[in-house]
């Protein structure tokens, strides 16, 4: 093998070995823990609402995410109440962080919550969000999908059990 032929495979042994170590840094051992941490109503109209949700990540990794943007959805009681977005982007390492996303939501998608909420014996009602975190430098997406639970108020002001 010439001189020349010995430095191209050099140089694509050192470009392939950049790329895998790129995508070891963007690796996630531990999945994200996401939970919602507010809803406030922005604007309302007949056929649609929008609200500003403010999404807890809690990162258990030893590795910063940074991304660019986030695409999710929010499902209340198993059905699918809203969709959002946000250009926010990063969790530190061993941390958390608190991104505000605008949602958008729809009539019928009110109207589907309500034979759940004239069942008299809740305590309070289910979430679920899912989506994707987009990477800095488009090196891939990192998934979520977390559910919880909210509960109202009682008499006393405690939230039920």
């Amino acid at each position: 093998m010439g001189r020349r032929a010995r430095v191209h495979v050099r140089a694509g042994i050192l470009a392939c070995l950049l790329g895998l170590s790129a995508c070891a840094g963007w690796g996630v051992r531990e999945p994200l823990n996401v939970t919602i941490a507010d809803i406030t109503p922005l604007d309302m109209t007949v056929l649609e609402q929008r609200y500003a949700v403010k999404v807890r990540l809690l990162n258990p990794n030893n590795a910063e995410i940074a991304f660019d943007g986030v695409v999710f959805d929010l499902e209340i009681n198993d059905k699918p109440f809203a969709k959002g977005v946000s250009s926010q982007g990063g969790v530190p390492r061993f941390g958390e962080a608190v991104i505000e996303m605008q949602v958008v939501s729809g009539l019928q998608n009110i109207l589907r919550q309500i034979p759940e909420l004239q069942k008299g014996d809740r305590a309070g009602f289910t979430y679920r969000v899912k989506g994707r975190l987009h990477s800095t430098g488009g090196l891939g997406s990192i998934p979520f999908n977390k559910s919880g639970e909210f509960a109202f108020p009682t008499a006393g002001g405690k939230p039920g059990s």
